[in-house]
């Protein structure tokens, strides 16, 4: 009968692991056909994984292409994108127009230099008698300053570095470096910050000379009763721009407010206006448009090559009803005169020469259209994306029948464990039992040729 195990030659050459291995060898022809199975199941399983993903990637291009604000994207072009920068900050404020500006001046920071400076700027006292300086900045007090003609003391600074370095330590506002004329270290101070009313007032307020010994700030040099300022490089200032003849200010070189969902970046001046042409850009759109077909037409090959003769999915129809679906709700692009159908292969394609033509004559039934595709197809890419859909239920069917033949291989891999261990058993016994068998053969023989040998004699 076939799989049947035979013994044979049991005189002493028995060799039970060969029959043993035999055994286990048929016996594993059922784990292995459930193994494959699995394996089938699996496969189907993978396959529509990769359909979802698929769908998902579907449902995102359908969101970027239906989304509200797909249209409002503007382009801006610049005649002189020396002079000036504009960026969009707000597609839907900015309407399709041209603007002419004229940059007159560019936001400046305040700026000091004193006019005398030292020969060592890290030794010798740089005034002649102990004193007070008060830094201002935009009107407020940000620093006072002792300093004295000791430069070896280190609690007050008398140095010009060390005048700089305690500028730099007591406040955040005001920049002091030290300038190197080629021949003196003279002292730099700069405001953190452009615009007019970002000034810098720098003061004696005790009885010491340190501005006067450099030349800076605000004291009476000429002792008239009357403080001058010294050494005032850069006076703060705003941008300044016109707009058809108005005049705009900004304490920065950046106008956010000027015009509704610009913002304008001044890069230098300008003899004459600039114009700043904004128009409506649908590149965004287009890219969105091709990427949903792209994304329909990955479906379709999908199906075709899985659900083909010799596919993962033959004979399913799940995936092509689904298919089926989205396409009836493509209508409003058909309607729109922007498609074309393969019907061999059932892919769509983009005639972008038609959709331009339909941008630029008729944007009103574009947007019209692509509000009906929403409203028609949004509900079901919801559904069949959603937790309750087609796929997921066919993926679950799937996992249970992977446990079901999962539980019959444990159990049938335990089954064959066990009568191998008690094949195991018994052959070892009936090893040892024809082990025995023979000695006595053995000693019956030499008996029985014993006794023939007595006889004869």
């Amino acid at each position: 009968m076939a799989n049947e195990v035979y013994l044979s030659n049991l005189s002493g050459q028995f060799d039970y692991k060969s029959i043993l291995d035999k055994y286990q060898q048929l016996k594993s022809q059922q784990i292995a056909l459930l193994q494959s199975r699995e394996n089938t199941i699996l496969k189907k399983k993978s396959v529509y994984e990769s359909f979802t993903n698929s769908l998902n990637a579907l449902d995102t291009t359908f969101s970027n292409l239906t989304d509200s604000t797909i249209f409002d994207k503007k382009s801006v072009a610049i005649s002189d994108d020396s002079v000036l920068k504009v960026s969009i900050t707000d597609p839907s404020k900015v309407k399709k127009t041209n603007i002419n500006i004229q940059v007159n001046q560019l936001a400046k920071n305040d700026a000091w230099l004193s006019q005398s400076g030292v020969s060592d700027k890290d030794s010798g006292a740089v005034a002649s008698q102990d004193g007070t300086i008060e830094l201002k900045y935009a009107g407020s007090t940000v620093a006072t300053i002792d300093y004295d003609t000791d430069d070896s003391d280190s609690s007050k600074p008398s140095t010009l570095q060390e005048i700089a370095n305690a500028i730099n330590n007591s406040q955040d506002k005001v920049t002091a470096s030290i300038f190197y004329d080629g021949s003196n270290y003279r002292l730099l101070l700069n405001g953190k910050d452009t615009g007019k009313d970002n000034t810098i007032k720098l003061t004696e307020t005790g009885n010491g000379d340190l501005l006067n010994q450099l030349q800076i700030g605000t004291y009476d040099s000429d002792g008239d009763g009357t403080a001058e300022d010294h050494g005032h490089v850069q006076n703060a200032q705003n941008a300044q721009i016109s707009v058809y003849g108005t005049t705009v200010e900004s304490s920065t070189n950046s106008f956010e407010n000027v015009i509704d969902g610009l913002k304008i970046d001044v890069l230098s001046t300008s003899n004459s206006s600039v114009n700043v042409a904004i128009d409506s850009d649908y590149s965004d759109f287009k890219k969105s448009l091709q990427g949903f077909i792209d994304s329909y037409n990955n479906i379709v090959d999908f199906i075709s090559k899985n659900t083909s003769k010799n596919g993962t999915l033959s004979g399913d129809f799940t995936l092509q009803q689904i298919r089926s679906s989205i396409f009836d709700k493509f209508d409003p692009l058909f309607e729109l005169g922007i498609l074309d159908v393969d019907h061999t292969t059932g892919k769509i394609s983009l005639d972008d020469s038609k959709l331009d033509n339909q941008l630029n004559s008729n944007l009103d039934d574009v947007k019209s259209k692509i509000s009906d595709l929403k409203s028609e197809l949004g509900d079901y890419m919801d559904y069949i994306t959603g937790y309750d859909n087609p796929i997921k239920y066919k993926e679950e069917s799937l996992d249970n029948q992977v446990n079901s033949i999962k539980d019959s291989i444990q159990f049938s891999a335990k089954r064959l464990d066990s009568e191998m261990e008690n094949l195991k058993n018994q052959f070892v016994w009936l090893d040892k039992f024809l082990g025995e068998m023979n000695g006595i053969k053995s000693r019956l023989g030499s008996l029985f040729s014993s006794t023939s040998s007595n006889s004869k004699s």
